[in-house]
């Protein structure tokens, strides 16, 4: 597969001037990098062993954490050649993101839900009674971001899609 040699030119065409925020491979120094240095050889997403790794509208790797979680195996960054990613990962975040619970959330609209919190291994997703000093029927869900790995393994669970990451925006 050919790669695209000037993204933003397609952007301009297409009338989306602003770039979307992706999450691309876990550990990346910066989008900008990651764009100008990925050779767009798909080793990456061969190597996923989740197959959570797919190609944006300009062919370079993303995650979709609609098809599953991030087991942080690392294969995707052992197979790629070029120096995309951060040394010194091991009390780095993957992704410069936060996980948010919206309003679509079956038990914020008192539904007995509890999907994300059973997928969740670090026990990042806890469910109370008492929100806010206000009692509820339906116990509802918080995250513990300390806690939260950011593997993405609520996201897919989740059956309203109400989980979704925000980007970090840097101060």
């Amino acid at each position: 597969m050919e790669s695209l040699a000037n993204p933003s030119r397609r952007r301009l065409f297409r009338g989306k001037l602003q770039k979307e925020n992706v999450l691309r491979l876990p550990w990346v120094i910066s989008e900008q990098v990651f764009t100008e240095q990925c050779t767009q050889c798909q080793n990456c997403i061969s190597a996923c062993e989740t197959q959570i790794i797919v190609r944006d509208e300009q062919g370079f790797p993303k995650i979709d954490f609609s098809l599953g979680e991030c087991t942080f195996c690392q294969q995707c960054l052992h197979h790629c050649e070029q120096p995309l990613f951060v040394e010194h990962k091991d009390n780095k975040q993957a992704w410069p993101v936060t996980l948010d619970i919206s309003d679509k959330c079956l038990a914020k609209n008192n539904v007995y839900c509890q999907s994300c919190r059973d997928e969740c291994e670090p026990n990042a997703i806890t469910f109370s009674y008492l929100i806010n000093g206000e009692a509820s029927v339906i116990p509802q869900p918080s995250i513990n971001l300390d806690d939260c790995t950011q593997c993405g393994a609520c996201i897919s669970s989740c059956p309203q899609t109400a989980i979704s990451t925000i980007f970090n925006v840097p101060a």
